[in-house]
């Protein structure tokens, strides 16, 4: 399966028999961007152009949400309405000559590196359908200005505000569900078996949106945070508990998320040790 994605990526790359508009891949002219296809008021497709990537955005209505008790006002936004899988990251991390990007888009995105091996001992680690996983947020706000620049829409990470919000509105309060229940909508450490599982395999919450709850934990952004502030993941994951599965539950990045890495200083790119990071993007009503 890895191998298969591997191909399908480096099709991509070159342009081959995937590219729709029938450039090849020595043309530089900018590209045209594609309409989006909206399938109603609340969702939209997106598609990745010369790529068969596609993937479902969902309306996120605005309101308030309190966060570190303070009361935080979300104005209407778009959500994934899954994780970011890796034939998506893929066709990212293997496009290195972003050719019909223009310059200053390409100049101020980055490539990741090769994740040294580790990913063969994670399940689901570089398979279609599952979830990007073991990224560190530097990458997936990488992925996010690559998708941005190939779309031509802004895409990016949610902020802690916009993820709880959507979470409420789509789960409620899973704080008070049973595990039983918690089992019917996320992949939690009582129903996973330690390793996470391909994306929107259980039922969407109410608003559509699949996994947001357990599986991969999800990197979120403040809209002040700096490079250095450490990186936050909320919802819970395959290894979680019942009782840490839910729409408040977060995970600051420690030392040990990298502890198997060689490198001094650490990847930028890769968690070594935290198999269970994921991620999924947004995107602002008007942008």
């Amino acid at each position: 399966m890895l191998l298969s994605n591997f191909l399908l990526a480096l099709l991509v790359a070159l342009g081959g028999p995937l590219g729709g508009d029938g450039r090849g891949p020595g043309d530089t002219e900018r590209q045209s961007f594609p309409a989006l296809r909206e399938d109603s008021s609340d969702t939209y497709t997106e598609s990745i152009p010369n790529t068969l990537v596609e993937f479902d955005m969902v309306r996120v209505p605005g309101g308030s949400v309190t966060v570190d008790g303070k009361e935080q006002t979300v104005e209407t936004f778009w959500m994934a309405a899954m994780e970011v899988r890796w034939e998506a990251f893929d066709t990212y991390r293997l496009d290195e000559d972003m050719e019909d990007l223009e310059d200053a888009e390409a100049d101020a995105i980055s490539l990741p590196s090769k994740p040294y091996g580790f990913g063969n001992e994670i399940p689901g680690f570089g398979q279609e359908k599952y979830p990007a996983l073991a990224v560190t947020r530097n990458a997936a706000q990488q992925y996010a200005r690559w998708l941005s620049a190939k779309t031509g829409h802004t895409y990016r990470l949610p902020t802690p505000a916009e993820w709880k919000h959507a979470c409420r509105l789509g789960y409620g309060t899973p704080q008070n569900w049973s595990s039983d229940r918690i089992g019917e909508h996320a992949w939690y450490k009582g129903n996973a078996d330690d390793e996470a599982h391909p994306a929107a395999a259980l039922p969407p919450n109410e608003l559509g949106i699949y996994d947001q709850l357990g599986n991969a934990a999800e990197h979120v952004v403040p809209p002040e945070a700096g490079e250095d502030d450490p990186s936050e993941v909320w919802g819970g994951s395959y290894l979680s508990s019942a009782g840490d599965v839910h729409c408040s539950a977060r995970q600051q990045k420690t030392p040990a998320w990298q502890e198997s890495d060689p490198q001094l200083p650490k990847s930028q790119w890769w968690l070594s040790d935290a198999p269970f990071v994921g991620f999924r993007v947004v995107r602002g009503a008007g942008s």
